[in-house]
């Protein structure tokens, strides 16, 4: 204890010192608390498309909580929590701003925040009703363990099928839950097993795609809780970051409404965390996976 003491004190020693002190690494910090360090400013963070009225569309980065939450905590005094996405583009767009809907902290892509105007009204509502409408569409790429077949069935020759299996949420309340797959390329040659699969959820259950794609026996690389612990640090070895989940929402289309006249077509290409991973790891996957990707409209970056 005494030890942990006077490392406190050395940090404090330096925040107070050097001002652009980082505890992060890259987020200046003057202030320290009971457990983490406040920072000056937000990091930035990009926008996809927005109206400057209603709605911003931004790119999620990985391992970044969407809010603050009793469950993600505000980290320690040698690893604080990142500032959350919502707090960055509340900063970014001067201005307060509400989540429509939610990606987990290991995921990354679009994000859609609702603009709030002078008057206090905002279209957080009728944007969650547009994402509800069933010709709404939310691509998902993820990168999953496993071949592409399953107990001897191909599963690429299926194209789009829909899992609709009934799934527990946080509570163990039991919901209706559907997903649309695709599974586009994979590999199991003894030395590597995983693929490339799109999902498309029709339901917006807690953890749906990874318990969807858990129940299928293909769970999602750094998935640590519906997941395989030992794929996991077989695929951290291969240079898959500690708190990855390799889900990218990668598209997302939302209908003609009030909110989006002309709909909303906003595409996330995949982040340079996953192009790694398939570079260094699954060249051939993603050789075999282009064509549908190109098909589905997916972005695929720097791979």
């Amino acid at each position: 204890n005494y030890v942990k003491f006077l490392r406190y004190l050395s940090l404090l020693a330096a925040v107070r010192v050097c001002p652009a002190f980082s505890l992060t690494g890259d987020v200046p910090a003057h202030v320290v608390t009971g457990i983490a360090a406040a920072p000056l400013s937000s990091p930035p963070v990009r926008i996809l498309s927005t109206d400057d009225a209603s709605y911003v569309v931004v790119d999620k980065p990985p391992s970044v909580a969407c809010h603050r939450s009793d469950y993600i905590g505000r980290g320690t005094l040698d690893r604080p929590e990142p500032v959350p996405v919502l707090q960055r583009v509340r900063d970014a767009v001067g201005r307060r701003v509400n989540l429509v809907h939610r990606l987990d902290r290991g995921a990354s892509g679009c994000l859609i925040f609702a603009l709030a105007n002078k008057e206090g009204d905002d279209a957080t509502a009728r944007l969650a009703v547009a994402l509800a409408d069933e010709r709404s569409v939310k691509t998902y790429v993820a990168l999953v363990r496993g071949g592409t077949a399953l107990r001897g069935e191909e599963l690429r020759d299926r194209g789009w099928f829909t899992i609709d299996r009934p799934i527990k949420n946080q509570h163990g309340e039991e919901r209706d839950a559907a997903t649309r797959f695709r599974f586009v390329a994979g590999i199991d040659d003894g030395k590597t097993r995983a693929s490339i699969v799109l999902c498309r959820p029709r339901t917006g259950r807690w953890h749906q795609i990874r318990k969807h794609l858990n129940g299928l026996s293909h769970p999602i690389l750094g998935d640590s809780t519906h997941g395989n612990s030992a794929t996991n640090r077989e695929w951290r070895a291969r240079g898959m970051p500690g708190q990855r989940l390799c889900l990218h929402l990668a598209r997302i289309q939302l209908p003609a409404t009030d909110v989006t006249p002309g709909g909303l077509d906003v595409r996330c290409e995949l982040p340079e965390d996953i192009c790694s991973i398939i570079r260094d790891n699954l060249p051939e996957v993603f050789e075999d996976a282009k064509g549908v990707l190109a098909e589905e409209g997916i972005l695929v970056g720097n791979v």
